[in-house]
């Protein structure tokens, strides 16, 4: 029992001293990127097109590339998967098939790596390649959501945050979802001065139309379509624009009089868009990280200066995405085990008739996991380059129903056997050899056919021959993984631990028995002639 213990406190301090990258999902191998080409300019099509064509040539020659699929035009949107702000062009990376690409010895992510590479450069442009993300979206790796009734602060502390990222060599990508910086004028009506001359509100909106979308004064149907066309007047193109504003006039009853009396222009920042959530403004600043660096690590040291940093106390911040995430899949996990342990025991107890029976059942159960952190350091073959919490999570919650199972069929023969008229002591080993056979058949049956998905290989049966690393097997690893080492683990305290805990009570209480007889032995020995003393 004390090497137990002296196991498993070694095994978690190690665990806890050891620095390890998080995934909220899978870090899956891609089989393409997404190209995201962002300028800014007040950009026709066939301008954005001509920027988004000097990017598409330098992706030509990358071996292992498939196809290049194009699309020019701006984009918007607000879910972890949009495209950026300021984007004038997509272009989608197709990679060869993973057989044509395993001849030239290229895995994806070194495809990916050398977009990157012929990308870094582009002058008068921000290039981002995105890997698709496998399960729930959660956007780029490191996010700070920030809410605030007060815009000014809120800009104040984005600015703050994004400058603080900006400055950090291994944060790459970043951006925030607030409007990019633009020129929109803001037209105010002089009432008074409109009604001097006596001109409506009306006649000075539509004489600016002009300069804009143009006037609407009829509609036309033509004989060979079904919907009507908007019949507008407006100025010739080269009318159309800021400048014109200044020679428009308007018509008045005195003549033609300049439009800049009667409507002020005023420059202001542009506005396309207002975010909000629980009724506050809302700006998220995020970024990706190098390769190499772990994100809950950089978001670790971001954390204590976003503590500290001087954001105003109207701001609320958080970090949010695959941390957020992260962490309620944690405490769902651990809510899922918790309950799934009290309806254990409540059936055990039933089955038992013994809390002492139930602890020794369910105490496998809990030091299984113990095997799962000894295989994450370990490590063996590259399983746990990283943690997922989902997959490593459920590979948790399975491995608790395959070692409950082996404790339940040992704990009832010990019972058994005691109803038999054996004593504790013997009907702990008895129980501990007859259960053996069964308990290692289960566990080798149970190891030895996860082991091919714990290394990767799998058949590939169109070409008749084993895989290694193929796309799509990085979804079984760590769910596998965790219940090799779990139940190899728990195995061992299955055979021994729970044999001696099933005996422990007897043991003990005679130790302690013999333990006050010599104690008792020896006093009595230090009486003179044997006779008690008069105090006692």
């Amino acid at each position: 029992m004390v090497a137990t213990l002296v196991i498993v406190v070694s095994i978690f301090m190690w665990f806890s001293k050891t620095p390890h990258r998080t995934e909220f999902f899978l870090d899956q191998d891609p089989e393409y990127v997404s190209v995201y080409v962002k300028a800014r300019g007040n950009m026709s099509p066939d301008a954005q097109d001509v920027l988004v064509s000097q990017v598409e040539r330098r992706l030509f020659g990358i071996k292992g590339v498939e196809s290049l699929y194009v699309r020019t035009g701006t984009a918007t949107g607000g879910g972890p998967r949009s495209a950026p702000n300021d984007t004038i062009g997509r272009i989608q990376v197709e990679f060869q098939h993973y057989e044509e690409r395993k001849a030239l010895g290229l895995r994806g992510k070194d495809i990916a790596k050398e977009i990157r590479r012929r990308l870094a450069d582009v002058p008068g442009m921000q290039i981002e390649v995105r890997e698709p993300q496998g399960g729930p979206p959660t956007g780029k790796a490191v996010q700070v959501e920030l809410r605030s009734n007060n815009p000014a602060a809120l800009n104040r502390a984005a600015d703050l945050v994004k400058a603080k990222l900006a400055a950090d060599p291994q944060i790459i990508e970043l951006e925030d979802n607030r409007t990019s910086p633009g020129i929109e004028w803001n037209l105010t009506v002089d009432r008074e001065a409109a009604g001097r001359y006596g001109v409506d509100v009306l006649t000075i909106g539509q004489a600016i139309q002009y300069t804009t979308g143009g006037v609407l004064v009829g509609r036309f149907r033509p004989d060979d379509a079904e919907d009507e066309l908007d019949i507008r007047v407006r100025f010739t193109p080269a009318g159309r624009n800021v400048d014109a504003f200044e020679n428009l006039k308007i018509p008045t009853a005195v003549g033609p009089v300049p439009a800049s009396y009667f409507v002020k222009r005023v420059p202001a920042q542009q506005v396309t868009a207002i975010q909000r959530r629980n009724s506050q403004r809302l700006v998220i600043v995020q970024a990706n990280v190098v390769d190499g660096v772990a994100a809950n690590a950089k978001i670790q040291q971001l954390r204590p200066w976003m503590e500290k940093a001087p954001i105003d106390s109207s701001v609320r911040w958080k970090f949010t995405g695959a941390d957020e995430e992260g962490r309620k899949a944690v405490v769902f996990f651990i809510t899922a085990i918790s309950a799934a342990l009290f309806m254990m025991m409540i059936i055990l107890l039933w089955q038992f008739n013994s809390f002492y029976g139930v602890f020794v059942t369910l105490s496998a159960v809990i030091l299984s996991t113990m095997g799962v952190l000894l295989g994450v350091q370990i490590n063996l073959a590259h399983t746990f380059d990283y943690i997922s919490v989902i997959m490593l999570g459920t590979g948790v919650v399975a491995l608790a129903g395959v070692v409950v199972g082996h404790n339940i069929v040992l704990v009832d023969t010990f019972y058994q056997l005691r109803r038999a008229g054996y004593e504790a002591d013997e009907a702990a080993m008895r129980a501990g050899a007859q259960r053996f056979r069964p308990v290692m058949l289960t566990t080798l049956v149970t190891v030895v056919g996860l082991l091919p998905l714990m290394f990767q290989v799998h058949p590939n049966f169109h070409n008749l021959h084993l895989e290694y690393r193929a796309p799509g097997s990085e979804w079984w690893v760590q769910l596998s993984a965790a219940v090799v080492w779990g139940l190899t683990f728990a195995t061992l305290l299955t055979l021994v631990l729970t044999p001696v805990l099933l005996a422990a009570p007897k043991v003990a209480s005679a130790r302690f028995v013999w333990l006050f007889e010599q104690i008792g032995l020896k006093r009595k020995k230090a009486e003179p002639d044997g006779l008690p003393r008069a105090a006692e």
